[in-house]
């Protein structure tokens, strides 16, 4: 396939986020020759997937390398290497007889949940969104069955964030406010993690699309990522992206 009709295809993808991404890493080094149509590449694609935190994250790695063909390569291996869900699996209460929550069943928080099968978890259905297959069982429950559950953690994997607030699928307010005795801990996994001046950005690019929801950082009770479990406060010092200038004239 030839670039252009590879960006194409990309820019109406549906699918799966990290197929997206890496597709999208290799698209981008197609253009790195070509610093000028690189960047055009880039706001095309940000402008189809405004919500994708790694997108945003993999397009400011790509500008900001010296070799963006290089930077495409890295910014694949970092996203593969991630260890949030091996780092979330060890920190979840062992032993433990309360359910842990979560909305729908997102890949690194389902991936970390795999690694627990001594978990009673409870995945609510996100409103009329099919329900992606887990690789263990779960309850599937709606959101009054899920009260019922008394649940000690709510689990909730951001698409994106900034240092005090992050990008989450719609129904996590609701699902906040339902479960207020639950701990709540977000999930960042690398990727989703973004400067403040480029997660700006992105949420005007969102404008009033209704499939997401802004939630702020720190109402939540711990920030989970690929360095173990940290406070609210302190999640930006774990920012690892570049503020790539040409993202922020979008």
């Amino acid at each position: 396939m030839l670039p252009f009709e590879r960006l194409r295809a990309l820019a109406r993808y549906s699918g799966d986020d990290a197929e997206l991404v890496a597709e999208a890493a290799d698209c981008l080094a197609d253009f790195s020759a070509d610093p000028a149509q690189l960047v055009t590449v880039c706001r095309r694609l940000l402008a189809h997937h405004p919500s994708s935190g790694p997108l945003w994250w993999t397009c400011a790695q790509v500008l900001a390398a010296s070799d963006p063909a290089t930077g495409a390569r890295e910014a694949t291996r970092l996203l593969a290497r991630d260890r949030t869900a091996t780092r979330l699996a060890s920190l979840l209460p062992f032993p433990h007889d309360d359910a842990i929550a979560i909305l729908g069943w997102p890949d690194t928080t389902g991936a970390a949940l795999v690694e627990r099968p001594d978990l009673d978890v409870v995945s609510v259905r996100a409103g009329h969104r099919r329900l992606r297959a887990a690789e263990r069982r779960v309850r599937v429950l709606d959101l009054v069955e899920a009260i019922a559950a008394s649940p000690s953690h709510l689990l909730v994997e951001v698409l994106a964030a900034g240092s005090t607030s992050a990008v989450v699928p719609d129904g996590v307010a609701d699902l906040r406010w339902s479960l207020s005795e639950a701990k709540l801990w977000l999930v960042v996994p690398t990727g989703r993690l973004l400067p403040d001046r480029l997660f700006e950005v992105l949420q005007r690019q969102l404008g009033d699309r209704d499939d997401v929801e802004m939630i702020e950082v720190g109402t939540a009770d711990e920030v989970a990522g690929p360095w173990g479990l940290d406070a609210p406060a302190r999640l930006g010092i774990h920012a690892d992206c570049p503020v790539a200038p040409e993202l922020l004239r979008l």
